[in-house]
């Protein structure tokens, strides 16, 4: 067994020491699970490359239109390149064979290519990312589906977590609550249509953290006292 064993991770180290990964990296969450690849042994330190430094010859090689809203895994042997949910469902697979057939089955795959869609063409909104001083700006097209879809389920999730949370709010929220109502003040005045949901993603992501925050608290309200004119500090900033 511990023989099979090793030879499986020999295995996985020498399939996936071909890949190379390219991610978006002025996006905080790309960055963050790309490095833990590297960090867990998975892919090699150099095999983990952003798109602003990436080499002219390496974005030859792929899909360009394609890699800028399904993370690219590029094969340097062979040539060939895995995108978005088949790049990360093959790293995974490799290091814990046991999900394969779980990778194969259509309701799955359905339910993971709606949350990658939600979240690829969302990510500069999620973290509030700008375009890269230089090299190539992966940014993902605009998509009002999408986009839309994204507003709704967080301001939804927010409003649930903040139902449960409403003996928690106490008069610190008055402060946050304002600045939230000058903020959809400020949208009507916003005509362009892409710039205006853009400002309703940032606002209600700010919503949903503030929320989290408010609930992972130990119902203090000194605590709130501190973080929610924090918060609300950090919305009238991100949304001016």
């Amino acid at each position: 067994m511990a023989c099979y064993t090793a030879n499986s991770i020999l295995s996985n180290m020498k399939t996936l020491s071909n890949k190379i990964i390219i991610y978006d990296d002025v996006c905080p969450l790309c960055k963050a699970y790309t490095n833990s690849f590297v960090n867990l042994g998975w892919l090699l330190p150099d095999h983990r490359v952003g798109f602003s430094s990436a080499s002219s010859e390496l974005l030859a090689s792929i899909d360009l239109d394609r890699a800028r809203h399904e993370i690219p895994l590029y094969d340097t042997q062979t040539k060939e390149t895995l995108y978005g949910k088949e790049a990360l469902f093959f790293i995974l697979g490799e290091e814990f064979p046991v999900f394969k057939p779980l990778f194969k089955l259509s309701l799955f795959r359905f339910l993971i290519h709606g949350l990658y869609q939600i979240i690829t063409y969302n990510r500069r909104i999620i973290a509030g990312s700008k375009a890269p001083i230089s090299g190539f700006d992966c940014a993902p097209d605009f998509n009002g589906f999408y986009r839309w879809l994204y507003i709704s389920l967080t301001a939804l999730v927010s409003l649930l977590i903040g139902l449960a949370n409403i003996n928690v709010w106490t008069t610190p929220i008055i402060g946050f609550l304002i600045v939230i109502g000058i903020g959809i003040i400020r949208s009507f005045f916003i005509k362009n249509f892409i710039k205006k949901t853009d400002y309703y993603g940032h606002l209600t992501t700010v919503l949903l953290v503030m929320n989290i925050i408010a609930m992972m608290a130990i119902f203090s309200g000194l605590v709130l006292s501190i973080l929610v004119p924090l918060g609300a500090y950090w919305l009238a900033w991100r949304l001016r």
